[in-house]
């Protein structure tokens, strides 16, 4: 019997391989937004040492100067516009996350039903095969056993010319 083919091995590797490059834009995207939301935790650490700073300023002996002050909040806006961007950006990027397990959920879908297809297919094959067998084996029996009459027979006939 000739050798197992699945018709559809092409695409089911197809599928596997963009399975594997859409997983892998999953952990890009996954990298990116824990990248993001580190930045976001370092912007608002700063701010807070920024406000230490002035507070430290306005209590000391000489006190802050309108100066610092306006210099804390200019700072201090440019540190909460930056997370504003950064929360944006994280918000954005929960979104793509999203789709793409929506996208990597359809696609292990896909190749799981081809995967069960070719599990079927084989296990007819091997039905097939073990028939295949086992008829080769009945024919061989009966060749022998007709051989073997056929001998008895010309023994016991030879036995009597």
């Amino acid at each position: 019997m000739k050798k197992f083919k699945f018709k559809l091995d092409k695409l089911l590797g197809y599928k596997d391989q963009l399975l594997e490059n859409e997983m892998l834009t999953l952990a890009a995207l996954n990298e990116e937004m824990g990248k993001a939301n580190a930045e976001i935790k370092r912007l608002r650490a700063e701010r807070e040492r920024l406000a230490a700073d002035m507070r430290g300023k306005a209590d000391s002996k000489e006190g802050a100067k309108p100066a610092d002050y306006q210099i804390f909040s200019r700072y201090d806006n440019s540190l909460k516009e930056e997370i504003r961007g950064l929360k944006a950006v994280v918000a954005s990027l929960a979104v793509q996350i999203e789709k793409q397990i929506e996208a990597i959920k359809k696609l292990k879908l896909e190749t799981k039903s081809l995967e069960i297809m070719k599990e079927s297919k084989l296990a007819g094959y091997r039905k097939e095969a073990m028939k295949a067998d086992e008829l080769m084996i009945d024919e061989y029996v009966s060749t022998v056993k007709v051989m073997s009459a056929s001998r008895v027979a010309e023994g016991s006939a030879g036995g009597f010319i």
